[in-house]
């Protein structure tokens, strides 16, 4: 086997910006998957798909201002490649949560605009295409992210919800309790829902359980009020969106929650009154 090929960071990030993945691999010796992975490895950032067709060549000189440390040694090919860092390989249950809860912390330190699986990647110290076995696309990881959001915020709502004694108070508890989630946990699924294309892979995916939710609701108004199906799902989607918005606007601490509930709590409790 041939000897490995020894360089520092700031010459294989030249290096990787000067021909395609697929030629500079085949000068090392590698596969260009191979070479990715090393990459990878030790933060230097690669051309993005079809750069070379039309890309623009960024400023070298910032991306190497960005490594840790330039002149650091690696080592490619040969028996053992010395960039490899060791890593546990985790069942891929336990390594796509770490790879969730790790956008988790992007999103919410940094902004969901700054989550995606390259970032994922480097900071859990695996290769991009690990993160890849575990989630396809970003988009992916922000509807799981979203989803979980809302499971929490149901997990509230369903367990303070048997603790009012009539109609009223159930309707009143459940929307305060998804106000001070809102509080609570913050803006992460207000502003993964802000795009509508995830928005509405968010809706899918919680088809079933909110239509569930809905029909409960809807049943209990017709069978103690005058009003028909149609005129309670009507009102019950109303008084959601309200509270929703509310919710929203709680999360981005662009009102606060005392505020919230005094806006929310005689609307709400006027409308179930009305019914």
């Amino acid at each position: 086997m041939s000897a490995p090929h020894k360089l520092k960071k700031r010459e294989l990030l030249e290096l990787v910006w000067s021909k395609p993945m697929t030629a500079l691999a085949s000068d090392f010796g590698l596969s260009p998957n191979g070479l990715a992975k090393i990459c990878d490895r030790v933060d230097i950032e690669r051309p993005p798909k079809g750069f070379w067709a039309n890309g623009v060549s960024p400023d070298i000189e910032v991306l190497v201002g960005a490594l840790d440390d330039p002149d650091e040694e690696i080592s490619i090919g040969g028996r053992v490649s010395s960039s490899r860092r060791s890593r546990t390989r985790l069942p891929l249950e336990q390594r796509k949560r770490q790879v969730l809860e790790e956008a988790r912390k992007i999103a919410t330190t940094e902004g969901v605009h700054e989550v995606s699986l390259r970032q994922i990647a480097r900071n859990l110290g695996i290769s991009e295409a690990q993160a890849h076995n575990c989630y396809s696309t970003r988009e992916d990881i922000l509807v799981e992210l979203a989803y979980e959001e809302y499971q929490a915020f149901e997990r509230v709502r369903k367990r303070i919800i048997p603790r009012g004694t009539t109609r009223i108070t159930k309707i009143v508890m459940s929307s305060v309790s998804y106000l001070r989630e809102a509080a609570r946990r913050g803006p992460l699924l207000q502003q993964i829902s802000a795009d509508s294309k995830l928005r509405k892979a968010i809706d899918e995916r919680a088809k079933a359980e909110r239509g569930e939710a809905l029909a409960r609701h809807v049943n209990v108004i017709v069978a103690n009020t005058r009003l028909s199906e149609q005129q309670a799902i009507l009102k019950t989607k109303m008084m959601s969106a309200f509270v929703r918005k509310a919710g929203h606007l709680v999360a981005q601490n662009r009102i606060s929650l005392e505020q919230a509930e005094i806006l929310c709590v005689p609307v709400i409790t006027d409308s179930a009154l009305s019914d």
